[in-house]
């Protein structure tokens, strides 16, 4: 939820999704993510964040309402404005022959005019990605050498060099130490602030919402929260998603 003010590039309308075996995943997600946003996406395990993700990448279709990008109905077109880093995006096969270098220029597939040939733009971009990203001195090594924090830096530059309007990421530090966490959410921010790149992170770590984000979508298979951060009351609107009693502890600014 963002400034009526402004068009809302992501937006989803009374969205259902309902699953083979008539398993209810989302039902009745109203939503809209305006140009600039940091979404923090919470919820308990099997609250349907992943499909959610899912339904705005175009790999699940509703069952009902509508998704929107941009204005538009869902296309390839609009969805090449949009990056995506899972949870999981590498091998850990540590022979896997592509390099980092090899990794990231495939974010300008979509825009190769005739495979495999790339242009010096193209170059130019993955250049920019991997100094944004902090990883130049890696362009030559093999992806199944790398620590799992090198590796989302990795496919992060690898969804920047496309020239997203949007990135998502999906659990993006999940087994990654604390350091390497704090680090890449820093560069997150940046990307956020310096060019205005809308993010949607899911995330369980609600002190890197809190932190982080401008909007809060709170969501257990239907929508709980969605509102500026400042107006978040973890422990009611978390109690009544996980429908469980919760009590947050502070330590200092990170609850």
């Amino acid at each position: 939820m963002s400034s009526s003010l402004k068009e809302p590039i992501v937006e989803l309308n009374d969205v259902g999704v309902k699953y083979l075996g008539a398993v209810q995943a989302l039902e009745h997600i109203t939503l809209k993510i305006t140009k600039g946003d940091f979404v923090g996406l919470v919820g308990p395990n099997g609250a349907g964040k992943s499909t959610l993700l899912s339904v705005i990448l175009g790999v699940v279709k509703p069952s009902t309402g509508y998704v929107r990008l941009f204005g538009e109905p869902i296309s390839s077109k609009n969805l090449r404005k949009i990056g995506f880093v899972p949870q999981t995006p590498y091998s850990k096969e540590t022979n896997f022959p592509m390099t980092v270098n090899e990794t990231v220029l495939m974010g300008r597939v979509p825009y190769s005019l005739k495979w495999p040939w790339f242009t010096s733009l193209d170059h130019r971009k993955v250049e920019d990605a991997l100094k944004r990203l902090g990883i130049e001195e890696l362009r030559n090594r093999k992806i199944g050498e790398l620590s799992g924090g090198q590796t989302h830096r990795v496919f992060t530059a690898k969804a920047l060099a496309g020239d997203p309007e949007v990135l998502i990421f999906d659990e993006p530090t999940s087994g990654v130490d604390t350091e390497a966490t704090k680090e890449f959410y820093t560069v997150l921010e940046k990307l956020n602030q310096e060019l205005g790149i809308t993010t949607i992170l899911s995330t369980h770590d609600l002190g890197v919402v809190t932190q982080l984000a401008k909007t809060i979508i709170c969501i257990n298979r239907t929508l709980y929260f969605d509102d500026l951060t400042t107006r978040f009351d973890a422990s009611t609107i978390l109690s009544e998603a996980y429908d469980y009693p919760i009590d947050l502890i502070k330590h200092g600014d990170h609850p």
